[in-house]
């Protein structure tokens, strides 16, 4: 599955665009400022209907437009378009028919990032770890987005009815029974997937760096050694006070840890990077293997921080994968014994947000 052309209107800086890409690798250089993340974020609206930079559409959007659209010729799925206005309105469209939500989309291509944010899975918040780990139970298990929608409800419901200050049992209880049997099914999904996930990371890790403490701890949002309806009756005063419920799945946690330590307070920023991109390579790589579905990859400036011997180790790993990249960098040096295979790399020059294809006007730096 990859994209073999692609147009782009109304996006940022950039020039109205049409590209003939590669089905494997695609890589643009220029100058910062010159549109380089424009073009990834482009990929990532056709693919997640959103930006990965900014959630307010209207910066998205060129000045003076009212909206951008891109649209995409894939070699499996066929057509697909997106469009979205500078006030935020969404419209996907696959081969020519409405798709009625995200998920449905989301699915269709599984998609990774690997840019400055993606620090985030050692030094941000559970919820940034939660995002994660949900992406590879969302793609493994069909049932878990229905049931995580439900969960959202329930737990909705449940807040509005703590913090009314009126606690009616009888309404209590419908939610409760609610919240409590999706939450052990979330629960389930996300430890069957990491017992899959897990070592495969490890095996990715082993082969980038040598980082043998490096572990990851899974934690479910509640008490391990108490069943969830317990400590929902036990908290219910509490969670009255606060306002919301303070036990539960979204809560959870994947906490990756070297020794005792948290990574990311004992390793280095270029250690970080590669720890950030095993994860991000053996989640796409378990999902290859488990249901033969290849993975969009976007990485932004991928040589920063990196010698030259784990960048290559790095694109080693990346050929393994079946599916489309997109890297973006500065200068192309770095990445030339990036690929065993250079006849699959595609470059384009970005400047002042025109993008060259450097093999078709053979000006390549």
């Amino acid at each position: 599955m990859s994209i073999d052309t692609i147009s782009i209107q109304g996006v940022r800086n950039l020039v109205s665009t049409q590209l003939s890409l590669s089905p494997k690798v695609n890589i643009f250089y220029g100058l910062n400022g010159a549109g380089k993340t424009s073009l990834l974020e482009s990929i990532h609206l056709l693919a997640m209907a959103r930006s990965f930079r900014l959630t307010r559409t209207r910066t998205v959007v060129s000045h003076e437009l009212e909206e951008l659209l891109i649209s995409a010729k894939d070699s499996l799925i066929g057509q697909l378009a997106v469009r979205r206005t500078a006030k935020g309105q969404i419209q996907i469209r696959h081969n020519g028919q409405s798709l009625a939500g995200l998920a449905e989309l989301v699915h269709q291509k599984p998609l990774q990032l690997i840019d400055s944010s993606s620090f985030l899975l050692l030094e941000g918040s559970p919820s940034d770890r939660r995002q994660f780990l949900d992406w590879g139970v969302f793609h493994q298990f069909p049932e878990f987005h229905l049931d995580w929608q439900k969960l959202q409800k329930s737990l909705k419901n449940r807040n509005s009815l703590l913090r009314s200050g009126k606690l009616s049992r009888s309404e209590m209880e419908v939610w409760e029974r609610e919240y409590l049997s999706c939450s052990e099914r979330i629960d389930q999904c996300r430890k069957r997937y990491l017992e899959g996930f897990v070592p495969c990371f490890h095996e990715v890790l082993a082969a980038l760096i040598d980082l043998p403490e490096l572990r990851i701890h899974y934690y479910r949002g509640w008490d391990k050694s108490k069943p969830l309806d317990e400590i929902l009756e036990h908290q219910r005063e509490r969670d009255q006070k606060l306002g919301y419920t303070q036990s539960g799945p979204q809560r959870a946690d994947m906490r990756i840890k070297t020794g005792k330590l948290n990574a990311a307070d004992v390793l280095s920023r270029g250690q970080q990077k590669l720890v950030v991109c095993a994860l991000k390579i053996a989640q796409s790589l378990y999902l290859q293997k488990q249901q033969d579905r290849p993975t969009t990859f976007l990485l932004d400036d991928l040589p920063a921080e990196l010698d030259q011997n784990h960048i290559q180790k790095l694109g080693a790993l990346m050929e393994s994968l079946e599916g489309q990249v997109f890297m973006t960098c500065v200068d192309p040096a770095p990445l030339s014994k990036f690929w065993n295979k250079p006849e699959q790399v595609k470059m384009f020059h970005v400047e002042h947000g025109a993008v060259i294809d450097t093999a078709v006007n053979g000006d390549q730096e």
